[in-house]
Formats: C-alpha cells, structure tokens, sequence
C-alpha cells in the first residue's frame, strides 16, 4: 500500500467558484460541445486568480480553491470575486460572438450563471505520493453550502467565519458592489450563518469582445482549384473545417494542433505538422459565411502573407462542389517566379488534397460513420430554408 501523509489542521481559505447551470447544460445539449465549453470557462476562472489560491481539485462544474496561512481580508477576496466573474462573463460573450457551430450547447452557453462559496476553517491534507486532497468538518461545510435557500442565480455567499476572519461586517460593506443580505442554512451539523451579495451589479463591468479582423487586405488570386465531393454539404464542412483534422485531407500533413479552443469557430488557430519545426505553418480559420446553400470561410496564415479561400456549394442531396482559392500578397516578380516555379507544385498539393478529401468522406459512407468535430449546421439550415 501507498504511504499516507497527514498533514495538522491549519486555518485555510475555502473559495469555490460554481458554474450554476451545469447539469441541464450537459443533459439537455451535446455532450462533446458542453464538456469543451465547461472546460474553458473552468480555465478562465483559474487564468483570473490573482491571490495566490491553489486548486485542490476539479468537481466536474467547480473548482475547489484554497489558501492556508495569510488570512483573507474584505478587499481581496470580493476584487477575486469580480475578477473572476468579469473573466467568465467575458469568455462566454466573446464564444458567443465567435461560434459559428448551431448546436444546443453552444447556442445556450451564455445561459450558464456563476456563483461562488466561501468559508474559513481548519483543514488537513491528506498527501499519497503527488496528489493531495483536502479534508475536515469546513471542508464539509463548504460543500453542503452550494446547495442553499437562496433564489439568485447569481451571487456570492461568504460564511460568518469569514466575516470573523476578513474584516468587520461595516467594512464589507464598504468594500461589496451591492448591499449584502444575512442569511443562515441548517445541517445535520448544526446552523451555518452567511451573508451573500448579488453579483448582478457586476455585469456592466464585463467587457464587449473586440471583433478582429484576420484577413490580409490586398492578396491577389493565385489558384483555384476545384472538386466535387462524394458527400452531402454539412459532412465536407465538419471534415474541412475541423482545425484538429487537417491531416486527415490535406496532403503531407501529419498532424494538426488546436492552439485556442476545441470547437471551431471564428478566429480558431491551428498549426499544421508537416515538418516538425518553426516552418510549420500556423492559420487562422475566419469570416465564415453559411447560408443553405453556400458556406464559405477563409484561412490565414500571416506569416506567409497568405490566404486559402474555401468554398462549398451543395449541388444535390450527397454531391458538394468545393473550391479552395489560393490569395497571395505578391509583388510583380514574385507573382512571375510564382507562375514560373511554384504554381504547378501548389495545384497538385491541392488537387492532390480534395482527392484525399473525397476519399475519406466515401470511407466515412461506407462505414456508416460521421466526422468527430460535431459542428451543426441544422437550426441555421433550417432557419435560411423556411
């Protein structure tokens, strides 16, 4: 068996911030989409700690927090609060600004609420190898404190330990965006007394997302080739425009990593690995436009001053044309040397590409199997048809 380290009970901070919301988000909408979406909004709360918390451990839709020794004060632990709130509300309006996928996750993700615990208490550790876990009565009591009498969606509850501990109860008001309220649950432990504050206030301190442009103005049409597709629109959209999935089509690519994000949307970033160096290039996948008909978007890679125009117009149930244009910024000898040595490369590299392409929509057919990105276009199909 594997030695157990306990450490003494010391006076900790308990700070838990809460996605409210979560358990219809991943019951009620796709699973995939939910879990990535979860996933960022949880990294976000811990890219905004800024007071020095630690995180104990992940519980699906919180994040446990804490601090032993320096005792909180009013000040610090409602500016984390904000900040945190702020950092969330923020990532949910900038997805929602940037998502062009029409599933029931990531159309009802800026229904998610944020809500946070925090108690005082003594807590042990225990310690088995590298991995530590919390435990003790306040832990306890953190925890039976998420489930609560109040009817907010949104607030933070800080328990009379706190209080006790932080600052006088003057000084929290002096400190809180809005008037705090007292409250109290009782436990099979005994009565627990808090005050909790309504984060509602804060909501016009969270920024509007900066619309970025990622195109390169001026590039010039160097190529254009074009294909049709053994398979309906949306299965060559979700295949294409999948970031993780480059490899899968696109000739001499090895690999593909996703940079910010695991749902595509406008403004994904992914590096192709073709050599396993700096050379690799890096694209920005953006301006997507998708009507019924006719999807288009465009990726971009800047260091090479390039763009790759992509384009697919349905022509029958299971039949796609797709073009992909070639935009360059080319100064006159170049576009010559371009014409001269490279062009012919490059219309090989492409149609060579959609071949592939073909290829891997046919086996997916004969499988009876769907691309894994799981972007939906049906809402805004159906929306553009009626």
């Amino acid at each position: 068996m594997n030695p157990t380290n306990q450490s003494s009970a010391q006076p900790t901070l308990l700070f838990i911030p809460d996605i409210s919301g979560f358990t219809e988000f991943v019951h009620e909408t796709e699973i995939s989409h939910s879990e990535h979406i979860i996933a960022e909004l949880l990294e976000a709360l811990i890219d905004a700690n800024e007071m020095g918390l630690q995180v104990s451990e992940i519980e699906g839709d919180a994040i446990l927090f804490y601090r032993k020794g320096t005792k909180p004060t009013a000040a610090e632990t409602l500016a984390q609060v904000q900040r945190m709130y702020i950092k969330f509300h923020a990532t949910l309006k900038k997805y929602e600004s940037q998502r062009i996928c029409q599933c029931g996750a990531c159309i009802n993700a800026n229904n998610l609420a944020l809500k946070f615990i925090i108690h005082y208490g003594d807590i042990s550790t225990n310690q088995v190898k590298s991995i530590s876990k919390l435990f003790g009565k306040d832990l306890i009591v953190a925890h039976r404190l998420m489930k609560n009498d109040i009817s907010l969606r949104e607030y933070v509850l800080i328990t009379n330990q706190v209080l006790d501990e932080c600052s006088t109860w003057v000084d929290i008001e002096q400190v809180a965006w809005d008037k705090p309220t007292m409250g109290n649950e009782n436990y099979d432990f005994g009565n627990v007394k808090y005050c909790y504050i309504a984060l509602q206030a804060l909501k016009s301190h969270v920024p509007e997302p900066t619309i970025e442009d990622f195109a390169l103005p001026k590039a010039h049409k160097v190529l254009s080739v074009e294909s049709v597709i053994n398979a309906p629109m949306d299965v060559v959209f979700d295949v294409i425009s999948d970031t993780h999935s480059k490899h899968l089509w696109l000739l001499d690519v090895k690999a593909s990593d996703r940079t910010n994000g695991n749902i595509t949307k406008n403004g994904s970033t992914h590096r192709c690995v073709m050599n396993g160096d700096e050379s690799d290039p890096f694209l920005t996948s953006h301006s997507f436009e998708i009507n019924k008909d006719l999807i288009t978007w465009t990726d971009t890679n800047h260091t090479a001053n390039f763009n790759l125009v992509i384009s697919l117009q349905r022509i029958g149930n299971r039949l796609t044309r797709t073009n992909l244009t070639v935009l360059q910024k080319q100064n006159p000898i170049k576009r010559i040397l371009y014409n001269m040595f490279k062009k012919d490369r490059f219309a090989q590299f492409y149609g060579g590409s959609l071949k592939k392409l073909d290829e891997y929509c046919l086996g997916l057919e004969k499988k009876g199997e769907k691309h894994s990105s799981g972007i939906l276009l049906e809402p805004a199909t159906q929306a553009l048809a009626s």
